[in-house]
């Protein structure tokens, strides 16, 4: 490991500024990295990092021995070979620690970590990260692409990491102003900089590698530390538009602040259990089980910690049983060939529903779909072709399926294709009968929309899933009849997704997605009846 570390904390100002910070790389697989910050960590700063694990399912894990799990940023990627996982964490308004801490970064099994972290002064305490972009590539130039605007003043974080060894790292600029480097690893591998007091505009992560390598980066905004003394006003109008055995999904009206909302808090039971963003007005609880009563509250905060008051709470009942997801895979392969298999990574369960989007790209006939237990799935009246006009594009399920201590499914084509594809289990839908209406579309850009499908009865399985032709790299789920989806299944590049919602509310369906990156997309709806 090697890291450049700066002097030590100082009391929170009114413009950010750097602290210390880290760099790391292992040379072997491990389970986990223990990070120390050594310098003091003053109350209310921001500790921030953007942390890699190259060779395990699942996703990196970031905490530290004094504020605990750190909170995963939207936004996270993969590497080129669509493994692992790339992500930004951070802790606001984190609790001081005089004699430093020690961060732990894990995985699900032994992988490679590599990363960076930094902590900050003078950041806002509640609800600091306005903007996230991140990117990748192969090459010397590194470039995220632009966020959204933000104002002057805010704190500019970018970071890297790369597959192999650049060399040196030179800092780039956004806006005009050029970034200060605060930590690399000798080899290149990981490496941060930033601009503590931004011009207003989009802000963009650039560098330039002194080798070609493949490049991950990030670049995220923060909001600077604020005094106001007035909270923000209730929010109002919260209710639930969706409530099944394992989820709730709430909305409520935005609330005002006389410089401006910075997030909302919602509240199960008094308990805090997440914070949305200012502009989300929306959350699935996805933590409950079925036949309890959970009363919610959700209130406003802005950026120095002001909160107002809490909501009128909302008292919901879970059913006992409603669709749930339980588990998927996907895959884009980069290669061409006449069949390919994804495997589930657990047991599968007597009864319940496969369902997946499957593609061939330019082979003629019909993609061909069947796995090791229960033969060929079935093919759904929904299919789509890609915009060449080949290709063979179809949604393919399985109701009623039999029990499995393993199940592969297997995706074949008539010549050497590439054999995109995505798929999901779930519980609680209809033994027979489940599939109602579907509803497919394509297109090019950052907003995909299958199309409606046909009126349905509210407390249906709501599937959408998409397959892309680029790597979006970063995929929001949509919503559907004022619904939220959940994004549950997709690959390391996002060009193979599924979101559902466990239960829909009455009317047509939609599947939508937004997509950080343009390109041409493939998006299926499709509703089930429940068990």
């Amino acid at each position: 490991m090697a890291g450049l570390i700066a002097l030590p904390a100082t009391a929170q100002a009114a413009t950010p500024a750097f602290v210390q910070g880290k760099a790391f790389s292992t040379s072997s697989r491990v389970p986990s990295l223990s990070v120390v910050l050594p310098g003091q960590v003053g109350s209310g700063d921001l500790l921030v990092g953007w942390f890699a694990e190259y060779n395990a399912q699942g996703t990196v894990h970031v905490s530290d021995n004094v504020n605990g799990a750190w909170t995963r940023a939207p936004a996270s990627t993969a590497f080129q070979n669509d493994t692992g996982d790339i992500a930004l964490y951070y802790v606001q308004n984190t609790k001081p620690a005089a004699g430093g801490l020690t961060v732990s970064v894990s995985a699900s099994a032994n992988a490679y970590f590599q990363g960076s972290l930094a902590e900050y002064s003078g950041v806002a305490i509640a609800g600091p990260l306005d903007q996230i972009v991140s990117n990748r590539g192969v090459g010397t130039a590194v470039d995220t692409g632009p966020t959204a605007a933000v104002p002057a003043g805010e704190l500019v974080f970018s970071a890297l990491v790369t597959g192999n060894s650049p060399g040196n790292v030179t800092p780039g600029a956004s806006q005009g102003v050029n970034y200060t480097p605060r930590a690399r690893t000798t080899s290149g591998s990981a490496f941060e900089q930033d601009i503590a007091s931004a011009v207003a505009g989009p802000q963009k992560g650039t560098a330039i590698l002194a080798n070609t390598a493949d490049w991950y980066a990030v670049v995220a905004t923060f909001r600077p530390a604020s005094s106001e003394t007035q909270a923000p006003t209730v929010p109002q109008d919260l209710h639930a538009t969706s409530v099944a055995a394992t989820s709730v999904s709430l909305t409520w009206s935005p609330s005002t602040d006389d410089v401006a909302v910075t997030g909302y808090t919602v509240y199960r039971n008094g308990t805090p259990i997440a914070t949305p963003g200012p502009n989300t007005t929306s959350y699935t609880d996805t933590t409950v089980v079925g036949g309890a009563t959970y009363s919610y509250t959700v209130d406003a905060f802005d950026g120095a910690g002001n909160h107002s008051a809490q909501s009128p709470p909302v008292q919901v009942t879970t059913p006992a049983s409603a669709p749930a997801f339980v588990q998927g895979a996907a895959d884009s392969p980069g290669t061409r060939t006449t069949s390919t298999t994804l495997t589930l990574p657990s047991p599968v369960a007597a009864g319940h529903l496969l369902v997946g989007w499957f593609a061939q790209y330019d082979a003629p006939g019909q993609v061909q779909v069947s796995d090791n237990v229960n033969g060929a799935w079935t093919r759904a009246p929904a299919s789509e072709h890609f915009n060449n006009g080949g290709g063979d594009l179809a949604l393919y399920y399985v109701q009623n399926t039999r029990a499995a201590a393993s199940l592969t499914v297997t995706m074949s084509a008539s010549g050497p294709t590439y054999l995109p594809s995505v798929v999901a289990e779930y519980s609680g839908v209809a033994t027979s009968n489940a599939l109602d209406q579907t509803a497919v579309g394509r297109g090019n850009g950052t907003a995909a929309d299958s199309g409606p499908t046909a009126s349905v009865p509210g407390g249906e399985l709501v599937v959408g899933a998409m397959i892309t032709g680029g790597q979006p790299l970063t995929v929001t789920p949509g919503s559907s009849q004022g619904v939220p989806f959940t994004l549950q299944v997709y690959n390391g590049s996002r060009s193979c997704t599924i979101e559902g919602i466990l239960s829909g509310a009455p009317g047509p369906q939609n599947a939508r997605f937004g997509l950080a990156t343009s390109t041409d997309w493939y998006a299926a709806a499709a509703t089930f009846r429940a068990a």
